[in-house]
């Protein structure tokens, strides 16, 4: 869990967080005698140093353009590369497959649901798309029985399924 002070945040009040796993295992890996003070400290020249939020955006932006990061390329060819709020974005994307919409907005720290759904959930036809496909054939395989075609079978209503690898099921009544 990480505990967030409320003079840190933005809503003014104490927070207590899930952490993403990924992000448990690199804390974890950093060595006892080096678990003190801040997690984060990017350009920080001195311990006692804190960066703004703004200077830490500032620093995560140059650290993206240095290590080239590219996010988009504009119609006139100008490179956007990775920001803080990209990093967000890219988290709360992978993770919006991964767990419920209200699991979501709280690691998104969203103040309501609708954001979360706007921004997050739904966004990606193809994923989504893949996703669905792949639920599909892996409950199939699970039922199919020896004597049937691995390239079509019936339902329990009698239904055809069929399948193309390329594209999701088909599924359609037989004369």
């Amino acid at each position: 869990m990480l505990r967030i002070p409320a003079a840190l945040e933005k809503g003014n009040q104490e927070r207590l967080l899930p952490m993403a796993p990924e992000f448990a295992e690199l804390l974890l890996a950093v060595p006892k005698a080096e678990q003190v003070g801040r997690v984060f400290r990017p350009g920080e020249r001195a311990r006692n140093e804190q960066l703004s939020a703004n200077r830490a955006g500032d620093v995560i932006k140059a650290i993206g353009a240095k290590a080239k990061v590219k996010v988009a390329t504009s119609a006139v060819g100008k490179v956007k590369y990775a920001s803080a709020h990209d990093l967000r974005r890219s988290f709360g994307e992978r993770w919006a497959a991964r767990i419920m919409p209200q699991q979501l907005m709280e690691l998104m720290r969203h103040e309501s649901i609708e954001t979360t759904m706007r921004y997050y959930v739904g966004r990606n036809a193809q994923s989504t798309a893949e996703t669905l496909s792949s639920a599909y054939r892996d409950r199939t395989a699970a039922t199919q029985s020896p004597e049937t075609s691995s390239n079509s079978r019936r339902s329990a209503s009698g239904d055809q399924l069929s399948r193309n690898s390329d594209r999701p099921p088909l599924v359609g009544k037989t004369p």
